[in-house]
């Protein structure tokens, strides 16, 4: 992890106007469902959203296969995290890990899931969310 965030923190003096994505492919462990990873991210938000995290700039989504092109997927589920410029992925990616406020998440996380990252991607925005 720490060399995403020397990657991040890189790319944050290089080209603060791309984004960045991140697709991670998890399974679930032996006893755990959707519904268990889904309610622990309320634990994320609460830290992310907390008084001493000062960067709140981030996006995270679970995707659950409905259908895929070629074969049944071999994950149960990804997950995928965004940022609006590298700035702001190396800002978060050092609160998370370097200062280990995301320690206790990523715990009982990597208790319930084996997730791997698959693809990092530098994003263009071409429509913004209107949001809801």
């Amino acid at each position: 992890m720490k060399r995403l965030v020397l990657i991040g923190l890189l790319f944050a003096i290089s080209n603060t106007h791309a984004g960045v994505a991140i697709v991670e492919g998890c399974n679930l462990n032996d006893g755990y469902t959707i519904d268990d990873v889904v309610e622990h991210s309320e634990l994320m938000n609460q830290i992310m959203d907390a008084a001493g995290y000062k960067e709140k700039r981030f996006g995270a989504m679970i995707m659950s296969p409905y259908f895929e092109q070629e074969r049944e997927s071999e994950f149960d589920f990804y997950q995928f995290e965004y940022w609006g410029n590298y700035e702001i992925f190396g800002n978060d990616l050092n609160e998370w890990f370097e200062q280990g406020k995301g320690n206790e998440y990523m715990e009982k996380l990597q208790e319930m899931t084996n997730c791997r990252a698959l693809n990092m991607f530098s994003t263009i925005t071409t429509r913004e969310y209107p949001g809801d």
